[in-house]
């Protein structure tokens, strides 16, 4: 059978479908918000509704997803198997848990976005392009496309264009050019700085921040003189003790350090 394909950003992505969300004996979409334990704090997302859903042709590969709605791209993902994180155990069901300050506050945000987007009577469509690298290629396309619901990566791009709008013609320089090791630090620092606090402002609890995205936001990332190092030393030395690292490369540095930070930041 043949598939039904588009380009996003520069690669080919097949359409998987749209979610399938449970109805009630009324034919109403089921919707319901898990009850919080006394004195627990909830992650800004809790709030729901909330609906189980699945992506029944979804399969079980790694890859790069994209979620548009009525044709207008609003998110890009990854994941190892897009079933899974499409399933009852990822996206499709919202736990107790789930709402924790400290929980999958992303599966909240999808999973409510869900069930508004077809109490609207909007298409949802996933589309899919798989590939075993799914995490450089996620930042390449929310970086280049900026997704509305899509967090840091999109952050960063917007902070990036702003920049440079205001400064015509100016180049985007490499990180320490004209500096020792301590303006190197001073220019992640700052890149870093600005990022927690428009994302505080913005009324986010924690920033998911990715070495890559940072290196590109400052600047020669990708590039024969990066400074990766510099850049994952000054991302663990920002960390306080309720940030945590959510992934760390298997030689300590590289553009797939992400480190999640509360916020707001002090």
């Amino acid at each position: 059978m043949d598939r039904k394909v588009k380009s996003i950003g520069d690669r080919e992505f097949w359409l998987v479908g749209s979610p399938q969300i449970q109805r009630d004996a009324h034919g109403h979409f089921h919707e319901y918000i898990p009850e919080m334990p006394e004195g627990q704090r909830a992650n800004r997302y809790a709030a729901g509704p909330f609906c189980k859903f699945g992506l029944p042709a979804a399969p079980r590969a790694p890859g790069v997803y994209a979620v548009l709605v009525d044709e207008q791209l609003k998110y890009i993902g990854r994941c190892e198997d897009l079933a899974k994180r499409f399933g009852s155990s990822g996206y499709g069901s919202i736990s107790q848990r789930n709402l924790h300050d400290d929980g999958q506050s992303t599966n909240c945000k999808l999973n409510a976005r869900v069930l508004a987007t077809a109490q609207q009577g909007q298409l949802m469509q996933v589309w899919f392009h798989s590939t075993p690298d799914f995490v450089e290629l996620e930042q390449q396309l929310i970086g280049a496309l900026l997704p509305e619901w899509n967090g840091q990566l999109a952050l960063a791009g917007r902070s990036e264009r702003s920049r440079r709008s205001k400064t015509p013609g100016s180049r985007t320089s490499t990180p320490g050019a004209g500096g020792g090791p301590g303006r190197v630090a001073a220019e992640f620092d700052a890149a870093l700085r600005k990022l927690l606090d428009e994302a505080a402002k913005a009324g986010m609890t924690e920033l998911e921040v990715r070495a890559g995205a940072l290196h590109r936001l400052v600047g020669g990332y990708p590039g024969t003189h990066h400074r990766m190092p510099s850049c994952c030393a000054r991302m663990r030395a920002a960390m306080g003790p309720s940030d945590r690292i959510v992934h760390s490369p298997p030689k300590g540095n590289g553009a797939n350090l992400c480190i999640a930070y509360r916020l707001p930041k002090v």
